[in-house]
């Protein structure tokens, strides 16, 4: 490849072969009701909500197959069970499978990419003085510095504006986004023993022999990931929609 090939590329009409998952969310981010910077930062969101769509069925779906996917693992715990009996009630079980392990850290990183996307708006619409590149973390405080750029750089024009769009924030900030962006930070430092990517095996003796009776995905809060993604999935479309709704509220 040559050195001017990027610069050919950038000069030519995209054309993209759409996987289906596409379709979700073209409703929320559709990049022809907006110019400028923000046309760009719409089709990445429409971009990100697609592969995090796709994530959360991904996820669905391991775990609809959690007993099929760790018969290998009940396998050689049985086995190890006929050469020397264990005490199961000291003990906690676990499955191994990377490819969960993936798609719940595709999740956690799918969805705090689209909120530092959604917030970029902020600059291109003209919401805040500066630049807002992403969901950063002020002190202790999840989304601080846009809370910040809200409170104390909204431009003359758009202060009711910005009020309202702190207000949307703050709220799904108590409800999801606080608990979702510390459930991140704790898979990516992960305290000492935790296992929260296995699935938790539940063990028992029936006539002499080891049995699985059942098999449990990961949780987060008490809640089976797929199910907390699926919800976490509903939370940001719904946020996406009154922040973008909140934002065309001025062009009328």
């Amino acid at each position: 490849m040559t050195n001017d090939a990027p610069a050919k590329i950038e000069n030519r009409v995209p054309v993209i072969c759409a996987h289906p998952s596409t379709v979700a969310g073209a409703e929320i981010f559709n990049p022809n009701s907006w110019f400028g910077g923000s046309k760009g930062v719409i089709h990445s969101c429409w971009s990100e909500y697609s592969v995090l769509h796709y994530c959360v069925n991904q996820i669905a779906d391991i775990c609809a197959n959690a007993e099929q996917l760790c018969e290998q693992n009940i396998t050689t715990l049985q086995g190890q069970w006929k050469l020397a009996k264990f005490d199961l009630e000291k003990m906690v079980f676990f499955g191994q499978q990377p490819e969960l392990h993936i798609r719940i850290e595709a999740f956690f990183s799918g969805v705090k990419t689209l909120l530092d996307l959604l917030v970029q708006l902020l600059t291109t619409e003209k919401i805040v003085g500066g630049n807002v590149d992403a969901f950063h973390r002020h002190k202790d405080v999840y989304g601080g510095r846009v809370l910040n750029a809200l409170r104390g750089n909204a431009t003359k024009e758009r202060k009711d504006m910005a009020a309202k769009l702190d207000g949307l924030i703050s709220e799904n900030k108590k409800i999801w986004i606080d608990q979702l962006i510390l459930a991140r930070d704790l898979l990516v430092h992960p305290q000492e023993g935790m296992h929260q990517l296995m699935f938790n095996l539940e063990l028992a003796e029936k006539n002499g022999t080891l049995v699985c009776t059942k098999t449990h995905p990961p949780e987060i809060n008490s809640k089976p990931i797929h199910l907390y993604g699926q919800e976490t999935l509903t939370r940001i479309a719904a946020f996406s929609s009154s922040f973008l709704g909140l934002l065309r509220e001025k062009a009328r």
